[in-house]
């Protein structure tokens, strides 16, 4: 379970530090501190009504009383959190929660801004949670923050700490693994596969990689594990891109099937755009010595067999064609650091 309190540190608005908000936290002071820095953020850059709705309230709030409602629904919150302090259970690593704070103070006068990476992406991820668990595994424990090893680690039905499986142990998604593993086709845990490694999914994949097929049609023979590249860069899929986006086309004949490159698409035939291997699935064709004697798969061992010629086609099966203006980049990652709007969208304590 996650606080709700620790929900405001997801907040979308800031970028860097600023001189009105000095952030130095302590087991004591945190919700204090939280307080500061989302206050500060609402105040400077959102209207009187967003501020209100954030709050929960139909009349104007001053900063300051903004403060002390966003601290007593912290503290409401936080009784978990305090007693796992208090009885050992967990630490509280100060560095962690000021690096997240400080990352999301906005910046004086900037109420929205395009940046390649937010700010606290890093700083106020789950593997960044400033409550650090100490139980070990089969340890007594209330809440799974209260467990050694996050995030690999949960609290038990039995209220017992218990790691994630690792390789060999029995599985049926993913997620259900410890981090630096993944779900095999057997359903079992099995080590993320570095650069190089044939794959079928990007799951399978090691941190910062992805599967690639090489943009080809319909197979899984030649895709291995590779590393995402950056803007500019060419791209066969979504996932080979540290922005995923790779600019993509259209499969000629399709106006659906998106594409990569030419081995993205499937053959299709001439005139009714259906897929196709070869010109026989385009339709049943006839002896150029005998117009009267068709033929079908088997074209012109059907015609030689009647001393008739070849077999003529009525359509042809055109070879897969990625069209666009361009096809195959990745662009350039951003992301907009918008210090207000997103706020709907903020769990409340």
């Amino acid at each position: 379970m996650r606080l709700a309190l620790i929900a405001v540190l997801g907040l979308t608005v800031a970028a860097c530090g600023d001189d009105s908000v000095t952030v130095n936290t302590s087991e004591e002071n945190f919700c204090d501190q939280i307080a500061d820095v989302v206050c500060h953020n609402l105040y400077q850059c959102c209207t009187e009504s967003e501020v209100e709705d954030y709050l929960s309230v139909s009349e104007p709030r001053t900063e300051d009383q903004c403060r002390t409602d966003l601290v007593r629904s912290c503290e409401r919150a936080a009784p978990d959190i305090r007693d796992s302090i208090k009885a050992g259970r967990v630490t509280f690593d100060p560095v962690k929660l000021n690096d997240c704070l400080n990352s999301l103070v906005a910046p004086e006068g900037v109420c929205a801004e395009v940046v390649t990476d937010l700010p606290w992406k890093d700083t106020c991820s789950t593997m960044n949670f400033p409550w650090v668990g100490t139980v070990a595994p089969e340890g007594q424990c209330f809440f799974s923050f209260d467990c050694a090893g996050a995030p690999d680690s949960f609290c038990g039905p039995d209220q017992k700490c218990k790691l994630k499986p690792t390789a060999g142990l029995p599985c049926s998604t993913s997620g259900e693994c410890a981090s630096m593993y993944y779900c095999g086709p057997n359903l079992t845990c099995a080590p993320r596969l570095s650069v190089g490694a044939p794959c079928t999914s990007s799951t399978q994949c090691g941190k910062d990689l992805f599967c690639d097929n090489k943009g080809t049609y319909n197979t899984t023979t030649d895709d291995v594990c590779a590393t995402k590249v950056p803007g500019g860069s060419a791209c066969t899929s979504e996932d080979a891109c540290t922005s995923n986006d790779c600019i993509s086309g259209l499969c000629m004949g399709s106006s659906f099937q998106t594409c990569f490159g030419d081995a993205g698409c499937q053959s299709h035939c001439a005139v009714s755009g259906f897929a196709c291997d070869g010109p026989e699935d385009c339709g049943t064709g006839t002896c150029t010595g005998n117009s009267s004697i068709t033929c079908g798969v088997n074209g012109d061992a059907t015609c030689a067999a009647n001393s008739a010629g070849t077999c003529l086609y009525p359509r042809s099966c055109l070879p897969g064609d990625c069209v666009g203006d361009t096809i195959g980049l990745c662009t350039m990652p951003t992301r907009t650091a918008d210090y207000c709007t997103n706020l709907s969208n903020i769990p409340r304590f």
